[in-house]
């Protein structure tokens, strides 16, 4: 294998690890392996890379060739553990079998094309957290049943949101103050005895929690750098809620 196709190989899948959520450390090692199986050893310095939640930086040498260097800017990150899996699977399958450039290649694409959940079941799933959430920090029915559709109108408007492509800051206030702002309305209407517990329910389909799972174990691993990044993408999601929420209850308790 030539160091170009080995060089956008590495970039693809490192690319894709981590726009559906992997690990730093996950990124970087399966790159190292890859490049190891087809004779550009980490040790022999033929291999470097470079990557965070926002950037990845490969270089590849040859030897008798100049370096080459790719740098992708990740823009879009998610969480889709199912490609995550398949792309693990990948790695492995490439450093035992060593296949070719185009058999690599049509895996990518069908791990890239690999279904994921439809719009519907993604909005009964925010439902079912939201109200199961409301009941579990002890909410009544009407609470949950409220949390759970506060939870659908909140998914609903991620997506609206999403189009504009906002900081995380923002996109979190903006969820934050609508989910306070209707519990309020519906609190003050009698339907329930107060807005605390449908709030609480809604906003956890908000909370980063992979987010900072994954910020937790790039510091283990000793990422730092990565690891300080997405903490600091948790934080600002947290705060955003927190003003979210403060400004729209602030703003019904004052009229």
């Amino acid at each position: 294998m030539t160091a170009k196709e080995l060089l956008w190989i590495t970039s693809t899948i490192g690319r894709m690890f981590t726009e559906y959520g992997a690990e730093i450390y996950r990124v970087e090692d399966s790159i190292y392996r890859i490049a190891a199986a087809y004779g550009f050893d980490r040790d022999d310095k033929r291999v470097e890379v470079f990557s965070i939640p926002s950037s990845l930086i490969i270089t590849v040498n040859d030897g008798d060739e100049p370096p080459l260097t790719q740098t992708i800017r990740i823009a879009n990150r998610g969480t889709n553990l199912d490609r995550v899996d398949k792309l693990n699977n990948l790695s492995r399958y490439i450093c035992s079998e060593k296949p070719g450039t185009e058999v690599i290649r049509r895996h990518i694409e069908e791990i890239s094309k690999r279904k994921v959940y439809s719009r519907w079941v993604c909005i009964v799933s925010y439902a079912v957290v939201g109200a199961t959430f409301s009941l579990f920090f002890g909410g009544k029915a009407m609470d949950a049943a409220f949390a759970g559709l506060i939870s659908m109108l909140i998914f609903c408007v991620s997506e609206l949101v999403d189009r504009v492509k906002p900081s995380v800051f923002f996109k979190s206030v903006i969820c934050s103050m609508l989910t306070a702002s209707i519990a309020v309305i519906v609190s003050r209407t009698g339907l329930t005895d107060g807005f605390d517990k449908m709030i609480i329910g809604a906003s956890m389909n908000l909370v980063p929690g992979i987010i900072f799972t994954n910020c937790m174990r790039d510091f283990i691993a000793g990422d730092f750098l990565a690891g300080l990044y997405t903490l600091i993408e948790a934080l600002l999601i947290a705060v955003g809620m927190a003003v979210g929420a403060a400004s729209a209850i602030a703003l019904f308790t004052m009229t």
